[in-house]
């Protein structure tokens, strides 16, 4: 038995004379795949993260450095936002003694340079 949405779509296909669309004409990419794609909007969507990736742009820097460099910010928010730059594979670090080096990972750089050049628009 037909649910009530596939009986309301096949009425309104026949009332406008068209053909039931097919997911495949419509949809270029899978539910996951959009799914991944707004997560990582969601977290290029905070300007303190896009600040880290326009610094790491530019380099390679230690966490204090960071923090230095957005003194607006306490570092339990700025550990958060990293977390989330680096969930997303955005970033990466890489430990020298006892401080964190941050720096772009490929693909960050790649979206990072996208998201930057969209801002200088």
């Amino acid at each position: 038995m037909a649910n009530r949405s596939d009986c309301r779509l096949e009425t309104a296909c026949r009332c406008l004379d068209v053909t039931k669309p097919k997911r495949k004409d419509w949809l270029s990419k899978t539910k996951k795949e959009y799914e991944r794609t707004a997560s990582l909007l969601e977290a290029l969507s905070d300007p303190v993260r896009l600040r880290v990736l326009d610094m790491l742009s530019n380099g390679s820097l230690y966490v204090c450095l960071i923090q230095h460099l957005l003194d607006d910010i306490k570092y339990s928010k700025l550990s958060y936002h990293l977390d989330v730059l680096k969930r997303q594979g955005l970033i990466a670090s890489n430990r020298q003694g006892n401080f964190l080096l941050y720096h772009l990972t490929p693909r960050g750089k790649r979206i990072a340079e996208m998201a930057l050049n969209t801002l200088s628009k």
